[in-house]
């Protein structure tokens, strides 16, 4: 499953941001985007002494509103000043930016990515040094206090401190509860069956988990499963429907099953909240390998924005065993039965003589 259990720092190692992407952004700042020069971060290889508390008012800002980019190492006008140097720090200046975001704001901010641009042969960054963008996402543990004891927010293309209605607006927005699929994975070994007279097929049990991530009490919660129509036949489609509390919806192509948890949900809990079934064969084989071969879901709690998700069905081990075990069938057929009622065959009259003991002659 494509979702890791609990909260953890979001940190983007992959690289994404290249000199090229950089001079092609737009030469202002917005709400979203603000452009430092490499002294703003260091002088003579030494971090500047206020640096942290400036970069708190900018963390701070962003991650109060609706996120943005701070680029470390670009002039007023967006233009490579030559880069900050990669080593300020030992382990490196990135690694030790990584280190201190989260604490510069008070709560802790937990999502957030650093990335490195180093420069090549003939480039406007200086050997050994690098241009820095954090992308700082909107925050659900805002307001977040900067190190000056304020709020910040980003108004006009500024960071500027927060009044007392634009704190109580961030906090309106963070007191929704916060429930995912945590996961969703095959339950038991799958039933493989080889008896029945359409051809073998074999069917697949699976648990959905909630988790509530956030602060608020989720008083109401319901989570919707939406199933291509080929993959539930009549036993599987009985199977979800005797295990109690999910309702049943039909559309053009698919099968949507809702089940509403009747208590409330707790910030930090967890909880299994539903069982589904799928029964693969011949017929949707082809479904299952291709792009619609997906379980979606949509979870709903209280008055929150519903979370929704989807997973490919052959990203499961057990289901990619299934459909090799199905190829198999399909590649040895087994005898056909014989028929009710039908004769068997005889011996023809002359075998019947030639194999009669001659004293009976």
């Amino acid at each position: 499953m494509p979702e890791s259990a609990g909260p953890s720092l979001n940190i983007e190692l992959s690289p994404r941001w290249t000199e090229a992407a950089l001079h092609a952004l737009d030469a202002h700042e917005y709400d979203f985007q603000e452009f430092k020069g490499s002294l703003w971060l260091s002088r003579d290889r030494e971090v500047v002494g206020a640096f942290l508390h400036m970069l708190s008012k900018q963390i701070s800002a962003f991650s109060n509103g609706a996120g943005g980019r701070i680029f470390i190492g670009l002039d007023d006008e967006g233009r490579i000043d030559g880069g900050v140097p990669m080593d300020l720090k030992p382990g490196g200046t990135r690694s030790w930016l990584e280190d201190i975001i989260p604490g510069t704001v008070s709560p802790s901010l937990r999502s957030f990515n650093v990335y490195e641009v180093p420069g090549a042969e003939g480039s406007e960054i200086l050997p050994g040094s690098a241009v820095y963008v954090i992308e700082i996402n909107p925050s659900e543990d805002a307001p977040h206090q900067s190190s000056d004891h304020r709020y910040y927010l980003r108004i006009a293309g500024k960071s500027r401190p927060m009044g007392h209605i634009h704190v109580e607006d961030v906090m309106r927005r963070t007191r929704h509860p916060r429930v995912r699929l945590e996961r969703l994975n095959p339950f038991g070994e799958a039933e493989h069956l080889d008896t029945d007279p359409r051809g073998p097929k074999a069917q697949l049990c699976f648990r959905a988990s909630l988790v509530n991530e956030g602060r608020t009490l989720a008083t109401h919660v319901g989570v919707e499963l939406v199933i291509p129509r080929p993959l539930v036949n009549g036993e599987v489609r009985s199977r979800m429907l005797a295990d109690g509390g999910l309702t049943l919806s039909q559309d053009p192509g698919a099968l949507t099953f809702f089940r509403y948890h009747p208590t409330p949900l707790f910030p930090g809990q967890h909880l299994q909240v539903v069982q589904l079934w799928i029964a693969l064969h011949g017929s949707n084989a082809a479904l299952v390998e291709g792009p619609e071969g997906l379980v979606r879901w949509r979870v709903f709690a209280d008055d929150a924005r519903p979370v929704e998700g989807s997973v490919a069905l052959k990203e499961f081990r057990v289901v990619r065993r299934s459909m090799a075990w199905l190829r198999r069938k399909a590649a040895s057929p087994s005898p056909s039965p014989a028929r009710p009622g039908a004769r068997k065959p005889t011996r023809s009259k002359a075998r019947r003589k030639r194999d009669e003991p001659a004293s009976s002659r």
